[in-house]
């Protein structure tokens, strides 16, 4: 192997997966005992030599081709018919189908993109009643791989009208008969705009095409401002984590299934990464000892993956190694949620988000609708509770899918405000 190309790097160096990247790539060089070219490719990098020296580590030399992240776009905001309000209402989002269609009706493709994929499978259905349910697709990352890719086939050979996609399609899908991008609320990112509206226009002397269709009086301010700080030339910049211990540990059991490795040669290996250059010689060797005594439970130790050679400084996998490794690889969690049952009918009452589920303890009382529970037990997928009988609860949470706003696009919408 001589080249390794990684594309859209924006997307990865600014969560944990730009760490797990960043380490693999180390363990790759030592595999093939010899420099590999590194080329990294994005259209919303900020700033450019923060990227450079992710890719490439800080003993590299790296050279850097900015050719700007500008590119001609004609952008702009559509309102409905109706005056905006704090909510949107079901009549204003009739007017958004019928506007919709009929914008969808004068391309030959349009993408249109949201925020969720409950609204995604919304718009899709109700397009699809306008326009026929052969001319529309959904296209998201709850869907099977399958369906997805068929969807993609579909959009490349030109059978649909429209693909209303979340972040599933923001990235690397270049075709050329998507003649606009319809983006339905702020995408909250100056770059997501960016990578959005790209993804229109894409044959020769083209022009990206691009509008924002806020639903309320804030996402209208905040498209407006989305604008005007793309017309600015601005960018939102990219911080990267720094040395997170979680996948340094996934890292460590990974590299010592394949092989014995010795601790120092090790350590400098993964201070060859950027995100770990800082890496201390007591933050490694605390995670050697978890990974090598493990964790104690009220059933003994668990999680022991390593044999660990104080003496020599070496470190070699133990037989649970190679399986964790292939099967608990990867930074994305996998989010489930818990179901609720009544103990001991086991009927079920609603479902909590894992995260609120995991943080609970038995004797806590909750309130999912209109009657307060105690939990008796959390169990693996289920949380066992009892009637309450109106004592004060707390109110449970779930994780929402709508991305958080930039720094950079709050600035321009502070001001717009002004």
């Amino acid at each position: 192997m001589r080249t390794v190309i990684v594309d859209e790097i924006h997307a990865l160096v600014r969560a944990k997966r730009g760490a797990h990247l960043s380490l693999s790539l180390e363990r790759l060089e030592e595999l093939t005992e010899k420099p590999i070219q590194r080329i990294g490719l994005s259209a919303t990098q900020k700033p450019i030599e923060s990227i450079a020296n992710f890719l490439a580590g800080p003993s590299r030399p790296v050279t850097i081709v900015d050719i700007g992240h500008r590119r001609e776009m004609q952008l702009a905001v559509e309102v409905p018919r109706d005056e905006l309000g704090a909510v949107a209402s079901n009549e204003m989002w009739e007017d958004v189908y019928e506007q919709l269609s009929a914008v969808i009706e004068e391309n030959r493709t349009t993408l249109v993109f949201v925020n969720t994929r409950r609204l995604a499978e919304r718009v899709a259905h109700h397009l699809a009643e306008r326009l026929g349910e052969s001319a529309v697709a959904a296209h998201h990352g709850s869907l099977s791989r399958e369906i997805r890719l068929g969807v993609e086939q579909q959009l490349k050979q030109g059978e649909l009208k429209a693909v209303v996609a979340t972040a599933s399609l923001e990235l690397g899908i270049d075709i050329g008969s998507v003649d606009l991008v319809f983006q339905i609320g702020s995408t909250r990112s100056i770059a997501v705009t960016l990578q959005r509206v790209g993804r229109s226009g894409h044959w020769t002397g083209a022009v990206s095409k691009g509008l924002l269709f806020p639903s309320t009086r804030d996402e209208l301010l905040e498209c407006a401002a989305l604008v005007r700080a793309i017309r600015a030339g601005s960018l939102d910049r990219i911080l990267m984590p720094e040395a997170p211990l979680d996948i340094l540990a996934q890292q460590i059991v990974a590299a010592a299934a394949s092989c014995e490795w010795s601790e120092d040669t090790l350590l400098e290996t993964f201070r060859r990464s950027a995100p770990y250059a800082g890496l201390t010689q007591e933050a490694f060797d605390s995670i050697l000892g978890l990974l090598s005594e493990g964790i104690s439970t009220r059933h003994g130790l668990r999680g022991a993956y390593l044999h660990r050679d104080r003496v020599n400084k070496r470190i070699r996998a133990r037989r649970n190694a190679r399986l964790a490794a292939i099967t608990s690889g990867g930074a994305i969690p996998e989010l489930e949620n818990y179901l609720v049952k009544v103990d001991p009918e086991e009927t079920v009452i609603g479902t909590l988000d894992e995260d609120f589920a995991i943080e609970s303890m038995s004797g806590d009382i909750f309130l999912p609708g209109s009657n307060s529970w105690r939990i008796l037990r959390v169990e693996s997928g289920s949380v066992r509770v009892e009637d309450a009988h109106g004592a004060p609860p707390t109110i449970p949470f779930w994780r929402g899918e709508a991305p958080a706003r930039t720094a950079e696009l709050s600035e321009a919408l502070s001001q717009v405000r002004e």
